[in-house]
């Protein structure tokens, strides 16, 4: 009897333990994640996966060692290529300008268009001078100026005055070297008439109607040459103004020129012969006016690509032979090129 209460008890227990277990509800089964779009397996681990797209199993980040620090290439080592970077060309210079003048004789050549030109000079016997002119499209320019050339004598015999300042206005016209065929000479055709002069109950006039050409001669000499054609009129106190045109074409009609030769790379010899009106204010009416020749010797130097520096030797009246009224004079040429520049972009558009 003793021996089977053991085996009682055992059995009572299981049987007890089933029948709590039949009482329990079934555990109900956890469903699985839905694999990611790519096909990558979801954790085994019931972890959620990671929504950032980091990868779940990317190794840990290793130490990257300091970036190298620059040493100084070994001796002997060629020097380290560096990268080139293109500059963008610049535009090319721009040619030289033939000037519309020499010394004092008017060339063929004309200012470029846009071109703004400007001479001052000044000369041992006191007088100062000024011209400045303006390109208009190749073919013309227009200036003023004011000039200390001009002389007037009281009566035949006296030492002539200066007649200043005397403001004249200038316009021309023409075509450059080789323009309509090869050889052909620059040509010009200018006028200059001035305003009417006064003083000392003196009024005088001129007007000059001028033809010059100039041509290369080789790569370094020019040769200009003009004509001009001459007009004047004066008057003192109350009496009638005497003309030039009416003492006759001979005494209005005057050949003059000049050579320019290029003696170095920025300097020039000039050599040239003009003609100025002078005035007797008390003379005989047919000597009232006459034209005298000036002769004029110097260089031309070019200070830069916008300057230029003339200097030398001028004597009045060379037909006397009177070299004590020689005078030395030198004369600042500024040339300004903004408004060309304009202009040439505008064309190459």
């Amino acid at each position: 009897m003793s021996m089977n209460v053991p085996k009682l008890l055992i059995a009572g227990a299981v049987a007890l333990t089933a029948g709590v277990a039949t009482a329990q509800p079934l555990p109900v089964p956890i469903p699985l994640p839905t694999p990611p779009p790519d096909g990558t397996p979801p954790p085994t681990d019931g972890t959620p996966p990671p929504t950032d797209g980091t990868p779940t199993d990317a190794p840990p980040p290793v130490d990257q060692p300091p970036p190298p620090v620059d040493q100084p290439p070994p001796l002997g080592a060629p020097p380290p290529i560096e990268s080139i970077t293109e500059v963008p060309a610049s535009e090319p210079p721009p040619p030289p300008i033939d000037l519309p003048e020499l010394l004092l004789a008017p060339s063929g050549a004309m200012l470029p268009a846009g071109v703004i030109y400007s001479r001052s000079g000044v000369d041992t016997s006191g007088g100062l001078s000024s011209d400045m002119r303006f390109g208009l499209g190749d073919v013309a320019e227009f200036g003023v100026a004011v000039t200390d050339l001009i002389r007037g004598r009281e009566a035949s015999g006296l030492t002539p005055r200066r007649l200043a300042p005397f403001y004249t206005a200038t316009f021309r016209m023409g075509l450059a070297e080789d323009r309509l065929f090869r050889h052909q000479p620059a040509l010009a055709l200018g006028f200059r008439k001035s305003f009417e002069y006064e003083a000392d109950n003196h009024r005088a006039r001129i007007a000059e109607l001028h033809l010059a050409a100039s041509g290369h001669v080789g790569t370094r000499t020019t040769v200009h040459l003009n004509g001009s054609f001459w007009d004047a009129s004066v008057e003192t106190g109350d009496e009638g103004a005497v003309l030039l045109h009416d003492q006759g074409l001979g005494r209005q009609f005057r050949v003059g020129g000049g050579v320019a030769v290029r003696a170095v790379e920025d300097a020039d010899i000039l050599i040239d012969y003009a003609w100025m009106p002078e005035f007797c204010f008390t003379c005989s009416a047919p000597n009232r006016t006459r034209l005298r020749p000036i002769l004029s010797w110097g260089v031309r130097y070019d200070l830069a690509s916008w300057a230029q520096l003339q200097s030398g030797v001028r004597v009045p009246d060379i037909g006397d032979a009177n070299l004590l009224d020689a005078q030395i004079f030198g004369q600042l040429t500024l040339i300004n090129r903004s408004i060309e520049r304009v202009v040439d972009r505008q064309r190459r558009r």
